[in-house]
């Protein structure tokens, strides 16, 4: 029985750029617009189940980033497509092996070197703007066609690197070019974009967006938290529905701060809260400071676990950012929730473009977390040893 692709306007502009034998494609586009589905069903359907022996490399930022992005969405387009007996997947090597014994690969910029000095049929870039120009450019050079896509947040090397490359096509989307995006998640995007014109510039006009009015620029990606911290406890922002509970790890050592996510999922109750810590081994005594619900803080004091409510007068916020904007912030690679609420935390701005001093409220719930945690330690006059200015 056949199966019927469903594809969006990404897919239809990839597919002609591509028939018309154009070997770099740029895909300049917004929050919601389906690139990276629709790129990648274009990958599985035109590319590693129509021609034999080809070798598509995907390169993204992190493992964890192509896990949850690129990976996941492979595997869900080979799996409705009823490819799943047919297509084997590698997981130690992060390889799928079509039919045509054409492959997919994927690897993280941390490990890239290993494909640095291979020649491949395909390259897709997914997010090239968190990429090194150097990296990309090396994949670049030994691939026969190029894709990449990227949110127009800021300006980078992008033009350098068509410069040097000549002949381009590139392909502008939004979410309106999307017929497959939820009603509820458009609904959001129009809001957000009425109250907010740097997001309107990138994810509607597609449009480079401006950093002014970014609150974090003081953090890195780790590997992994510090041994040895000085201190550490959890951070805990409560949502459901639409809005995610986000738990983050939070630790201190050598004058920086270090933050793992743990969770970051929407429909969790209180029973479920409860399962999670003792999936995380999170003991009794582990300290958590979560958001003030009392209800849901009640269940898991109930249950045994020491959660405790944040202290939330009138200026805590900006104050919490403030002292979080005092240090490092060392982020596990893992942690792509926080990770993406980093990138896109802003100030609201006036009319002229100018910060004030107020966030808006998006983009901030793993961040809230965190800001629960280290103000627990501030003001519970805890003192934050060995502290430097970054």
């Amino acid at each position: 029985m056949a199966k019927t692709i469903r594809y969006g306007y990404v897919f239809e502009q990839t597919e002609k750029a591509y028939s018309q034998g154009k070997k770099l494609i740029i895909h300049k586009g917004g929050t919601g617009s389906g690139k990276t589905y629709d790129i990648m069903l274009f990958l599985v359907v035109f590319v590693a189940m129509r021609q034999k022996g080809k070798v598509i490399t995907v390169v993204s930022e992190s493992k964890p980033h192509l896990d949850i992005g690129a990976i996941r969405i492979a595997q869900k387009i080979i799996q409705e497509l009823g490819l799943a007996e047919k297509v084997v997947f590698n997981s130690t090597r992060a390889v799928l092996t079509f039919p045509t014994k054409s492959v997919i690969e994927f690897f993280s910029a941390d490990r890239v070197e290993k494909a640095l000095g291979a020649r491949r049929y395909l390259l897709y870039g997914n997010e090239i703007n968190t990429l090194k120009f150097e990296v990309w450019d090396e994949l670049a050079r030994r691939s026969e066609f190029v894709i990449g896509d990227f949110n127009p947040t800021a300006e980078f090397w992008l033009e350098k690197f068509l410069a040097y490359y000549g002949a381009h096509e590139i392909i502008r989307s939004n979410y309106l070019h999307n017929p497959f995006l939820p009603e509820e998640e458009k609904r959001r995007i129009e809001l957000r974009a009425k109250l907010d014109a740097n997001f309107r510039r990138t994810h509607v006009e597609v449009e480079y967006g401006s950093l002014e009015g970014l609150i974090f620029d003081n953090w890195r990606q780790v590997d992994a938290m510090a041994a040895d911290l000085d201190w550490e406890l959890r951070g805990m922002d409560f949502g459901f529905t639409n809005d995610p509970t986000a738990l983050v790890r939070v630790g201190f050592k050598d004058g920086e701060l270090w933050l793992d996510e743990e969770e970051y999922s929407t429909g969790l109750l209180a029973s479920d809260l409860v399962k999670l810590f003792g999936r995380l081994g999170i003991s009794t005594q582990d300290e958590i400071i979560a958001d003030n619900k009392p209800e849901t803080i009640f269940e898991l004091r109930r249950a045994g676990y020491n959660v405790r409510a944040a202290y939330k007068p009138a200026g805590s916020i900006v104050a919490g950012i403030d002292v979080m904007k005092r240090y490092r912030l060392n982020v596990t690679k893992r942690s792509v929730n926080l990770i993406r609420e980093l990138r896109n935390y802003m100030w609201k701005l006036d009319s002229s473009g100018k910060p004030l001093n107020e966030p808006v409220d998006k983009f901030n719930h793993a961040i809230d977390a965190v800001r629960y945690a280290v103000m627990a330690k501030t003001l519970s006059r805890k003192r934050m040893v060995k502290v430097g200015r970054v």
